[in-house]
């Protein structure tokens, strides 16, 4: 279940020379369980999370969000930020889209564990298709772990523009390969997700979704 609520804000940049509009954008959602490609980052258990983000009518963008996060090992990680930037939108008239952006994932008091990294991320769309990848080029993890420098994400999604009183469907698939995985005993780490999702817009009160994801 999600909901979200936008805020607007405007501003005239005179650095540049131009009158340039700043959209400041909202959400929070609430949900039965925080899933981050097919692995639980709540322990099965509720979260709460939040975000914000700012773009202009230029194709640059930066946000932050954040949701408490509970790994189930006694670490002292409950909160995790994302702070991220990037540039996306159409490629002319050809129907593509694309996105660029860098990523870095924050887990404060988390020094027990050492799970800040950074990734950079690419997807380029078209009709009711987008294919994603996303690659961690820095990481605090020390020797063998998965979410670790060198590791990638591949996702492809699916969103038809079907549409039943009010109810949209979507559908992904993705599979983690990390750079460590078999380079010691029990390292097997690489696995595919996939997941459906039913969505039903709700007006003022934002938008509520169910969903199933599962992992091989």
């Amino acid at each position: 279940m999600k909901f979200y609520k936008t805020l607007i804000a405007s501003a005239l940049l005179a650095a540049t020379g131009t009158v340039q509009a700043i959209e400041l954008s909202a959400n929070v959602a609430a949900q039965s369980n925080y899933l981050f490609r097919g692995v639980t980052q709540t322990d099965d258990g509720a979260a709460v999370s939040g975000g914000i983000d700012m773009g202009t009518d230029t194709p640059f963008y930066l946000g932050t969000w954040m949701s408490n996060v509970d790994f189930g090992d006694g670490g002292d990680e409950t909160v995790e930020v994302d702070l991220y930037g990037g540039i996306g939108g159409d490629i002319g008239t050809t129907g593509l889209s694309y996105d660029l952006s860098a990523w870095y994932y924050w887990y404060p008091g988390g020094d027990h564990n050492q799970l800040d990294y950074a990734e950079a991320s690419g997807s380029l769309g078209y009709g009711w298709f987008t294919a994603s990848i996303a690659y961690t080029f820095w990481a605090d993890a020390g020797g063998k772990h998965s979410f670790n420098s060198g590791d990638a994400y591949y996702s492809l999604s699916v969103a038809p523009p079907w549409e039943y009183q009010g109810f949209t469907t979507s559908a992904m698939i993705g599979t983690y390969q990390f750079d460590d995985d078999g380079d010691c005993r029990e390292c097997d780490f690489n696995y595919t997700n996939w997941g459906i999702s039913v969505a039903k817009d709700a007006g003022d009160f934002g938008s509520f979704s169910v969903n199933y994801e599962q992992t091989d």
